[in-house]
C-alpha cells in the first residue's frame, strides 16, 4: 500500500508598508497598512499498486535458443547437491527448468540429488508445479545400489580402481605414472601400488560406495606406508586410515542423538547378531533418523524392496553399517559377517539375500522402531 499526500498553500503577506522621497520641494513621507490572510488547504489521496514478479519462459526460452543457433552448441546443464537447495525452493527451480532448459532440443539437463532430500514437484490448484517425473523427465541409477561391493566385489573393485587412477593421473604430469612406476590403468594401480590385490579390495569396501571416502582412505594409506618406508600400501595401513577417517570426518559430525541411536543400532546387529546389515519396513524409510544417518554416511542403503516370502505384502529396505563402525574388528573373531549373496536353500532363488557365511536369512534381523526413536 502506499500513500501520497499533497498540501496546496496559498498565503499573503501582511505588515507595514511605507514609502519615503526626496523632493526638491521638501521631505515627502507615506505610510500605510496591508491586510494579511493566510490560507492552508490539505489534500489526501491513497492508493493501492500490486507488484507481481513473473518470468516470462517464452522470452528466456526463445533467447537461449536463438543463442544455441547462432553459436551452434549444444547446452549440457550439469546440477550437483541439488538437496543443498531449501526443500521449499526446488520446486520453482525445477519449473523454471521445465519451462526454459528442457524443451529445447539443443540441450540436456542432469541433476544428481539425494532421494529422501529432494522435492522435485508440488501441486498447485491440483495441477503439477516443478519437475514432474515421468515419461518426459525420468530418473536414473541410484548410485548407492550401483556401487554396493557386496553386490559385485570383483566388477566395483575394478571400477574404483579406474577412478581413482584417474584422479590421481590428473594431478601429476603427462605420462609421469606410466615412464616411473609402469601405471597405465586403474587395475595397474591396484596391483603395484598395494601389496595384493585384496588389499585393495579392501580399501574399496572400506569406502562404502562414496568416492570421497576411497580418496581420503587412499590418501592416508599411501602417507602411512611412506612414513614406514614402503614402497607399497599394506592391508594395515587401510585398515588405520579407515578407522582415522570414520573418527575425524563422520564420528564429530554426529550429534548426541544420532550417536545414542547409531550405538544402539550396533549394539544390536554387530554386537547381538554378528552382522552388519539390516532392514526395516518400508513405512519407516522416511524416518528422521534414518535419514540422518545416511546423510551422515554412517548407514549406507543397499537395496529397497525386498519382498519377506513369510510376511507377504510386506516390503523392506535393506541398510548397512559403515565400515568404520567396525574396523576395529576385522581380523578378530567377533568381525561381522559381511557376505551379501543372493541366494536361498537351493541355491538359485535370487529373491532371498543372505549375507552371511552361515546362510541365515537377513529376514531375522528387521530393526525394530523402538531402536530409531529417541
Amino acid at each position: 500500500m502506499t500513500e501520497q499526500r499533497a498540501k496546496e498553500l496559498a498565503q499573503d503577506r501582511s505588515g507595514l508598508a511605507g514609502k519615503a522621497q526626496l523632493e526638491a520641494t521638501g521631505l515627502s513621507v507615506e505610510m500605510g497598512a496591508e491586510s494579511s490572510a493566510t490560507r492552508e488547504t490539505e489534500k489526501e489521496v491513497k492508493y493501492e499498486a500490486v507488484h507481481e514478479e513473473r518470468v516470462e519462459f517464452p522470452t528466456v526460452h526463445a533467447a537461449l535458443n536463438d543463442v544455441l543457433v547462432a553459436a551452434n552448441f549444444r547446452l549440457y546443464v550439469l546440477i550437483d547437491e541439488w538437496s543443498s537447495i531449501p526443500i521449499d525452493l526446488q520446486p520453482y527451480l525445477g519449473e523454471f527448468l521445465k519451462r526454459t532448459v528442457i524443451p529445447n532440443p539443443r540441450s540436456t539437463l542432469k541433476i544428481a540429488a539425494l532421494e529422501y532430500r529432494s522435492r522435485f514437484t508440488i501441486s498447485r490448484d491440483k495441477i503439477p508445479f516443478g519437475l514432474e517425473l515421468g515419461a518426459d523427465i525420468a530418473t536414473a541409477m541410484d548410485l548407492d545400489d550401483y556401487y554396493v561391493y557386496d553386490r559385485n566385489p570383483e566388477a566395483v573393485a575394478t571400477a574404483y580402481a579406474d577412478i581413482l587412477f584417474r584422479h590421481i593421473e590428473v594431478e601429476l604430469p603427462e605420462d609421469y605414472l606410466a615412464e616411473n612406476y609402469r601405471i597405465a590403468s586403474g587395475d595397474d594401480l591396484a596391483s603395484r601400488m598395494f601389496t595384493q590385490r585384496p588389499t585393495f579390495k579392501e580399501l574399496a569396501r572400506a569406502s562404502e560406495g562414496v568416492i570421497r571416502d576411497l580418496i581420503n582412505i587412499f590418501n592416508a594409506s599411501y602417507y602411512s606406508a611412506q612414513r614406514k618406508g614402503r614402497e607399497t600400501i599394506e592391508r594395515k595401513s587401510v585398515l588405520s586410515a579407515a578407522r582415522d577417517w570414520f573418527e575425524q570426518d563422520k564420528a564429530r559430525h554426529l550429534t548426541d542423538e544420532m550417536q545414542k541411536v547409531l550405538r544402539r543400532i550396533v549394539d544390536d546387529v554387530i554386537g547381538h547378531r554378528n552382522a552388519r546389515s539390516f532392514m526395516i519396513p518400508r513405512s519407516l524409510e522416511h524416518h528422521d533418523m534414518i535419514q540422518r544417518l545416511i546423510d551422515a554416511r554412517v548407514v549406507h542403503h543397499v537395496r529397497r524392496g525386498y519382498a519377506d516370502k513369510d510376511n507377504p505384502g510386506v516390503r523392506y529396505n535393506i541398510y548397512t553399517l559403515d565400515y568404520g563402525t567396525y574396523v576395529d574388528l576385522v581380523d578378530t573373531k567377533n568381525a561381522p559377517q559381511i557376505e551379501l549373496i543372493e541366494v536361498n536353500e537351493s541355491g538359485n532363488d535370487p529373491e532371498v539375500v543372505v549375507p552371511f557365511d552361515d546362510h541365515r536369512s537377513i529376514r531375522r534381523i528387521v530393526l525394530r522402531e523402538d531402536l530409531l526413536n529417541l
